[in-house]
């Protein structure tokens, strides 16, 4: 399982702490990495059989598909998380940038390939401006900080919990332009469509450790804000802070496909792929085993591992 370091997975975090995985006879190894990604690199590379992102990752990678269709692809299985405001462009106090406006024509640090880069274009967008009129410089999300503390980078698009190991006591200050105002995230578990067709036990197991994750954070938020703060190694505070802006619940419904068809619309402008290009956005999903879990929560139409099975 490839998880990531962000507030939104907080579920798999949930599910590992309370061995939730092995209640529904799963042996899972989980690896936190830096991003959805970097996640969705190692699915491909076999590395991983499940992996938690944002929509963006799974959207750039189906336009620089040669081939769709194929059984390495990724596939959705469900929602895990509709969030907002974890997502913020950020720039030091003592820099030049103390409105949007003033960031035309400066050094952006952002993760490439992530949700970040959607949200600096809508950010851009929403205050008036080109999003080229900046220099877009690609960094991990990990050098972010050390890159604004060393002025290599005027502003940057950073996200929880990274924000918050920005605003050290005692160090720099940063100030802060939400994105999430504009931006609703989603935040999906991810297979291939060979391992959705091919172990489809196995992955309503996953989903049913997740459901049982969601179930415990609502049930007792508080718990999971402990479990969290310590995992990321950040103060509970902030998460308290954080928490209207996470809507934890497994579903796929049709804000999934909207959002999906949004950040399909902005790659082809933004440049990602041919303006041509057409996806049909039930191909990146595969509801079957959710369906089979509780179909209650499926809100969409059939949704097709394999696009050739369609009459």
């Amino acid at each position: 399982m490839a998880g990531v370091d962000y507030l939104a997975d907080l579920p798999t975090v949930i599910a590992r702490h309370e061995g939730l995985f092995a209640r529904h006879g799963l042996d899972v190894d989980v690896e936190f990495n830096a991003s959805g990604r970097r996640n969705l690199e190692r699915l491909r590379a076999g590395e991983a059989d499940f992996a938690l992102m944002a929509l963006t990752p799974i959207v750039l990678d189906r336009l620089a598909d040669p081939s769709p269709g194929e059984a390495d692809d990724p596939v959705i299985l469900a929602s895990l998380v509709h969030s907002i405001r974890l997502n913020h462009v950020v720039a030091p106090v003592s820099g030049p940038v103390e409105r949007p406006a003033d960031l035309r024509g400066r050094r952006i640090g952002l993760h490439k390939g992530t949700n970040a880069e959607f949200v600096w274009w809508l950010f851009a967008h929403f205050h008036g401006f080109d999003p080229a009129a900046v220099e877009l410089v690609d960094y991990p999300v990990a050098r972010i900080p050390d890159a604004l503390r060393e002025g290599e980078v005027d502003a940057a698009v950073i996200w929880e919990p990274w924000l918050s190991r920005l605003r050290e006591p005692g160090g720099e200050e940063f100030r802060s332009f939400p994105g999430g105002n504009i931006y609703a995230a989603k935040w999906v578990l991810v297979t291939t469509r060979a391992n959705a067709r091919e172990q489809p036990g196995r992955s309503r197991a996953v989903l049913a450790a997740y459901r049982d994750a969601i179930a415990s954070i609502n049930r007792d938020p508080e718990a999971a804000i402990t479990v969290y703060a310590r995992h990321a190694d950040i103060p509970g505070d902030i998460l308290r802070r954080n928490w209207p802006a996470l809507d934890y619940a497994l579903n796929l419904q049709w804000s999934v496909l909207a959002t999906l068809q949004q950040q399909i619309d902005w790659a082809l402008r933004a440049g990602h792929g041919h303006a041509t290009d057409t996806i049909a956005v039930l191909d990146l999903i595969d509801a079957t085993a959710l369906r089979a879990l509780d179909p209650s929560v499926v809100g969409i139409p059939g949704g097709h591992a394999d696009p050739e099975s369609r009459p």
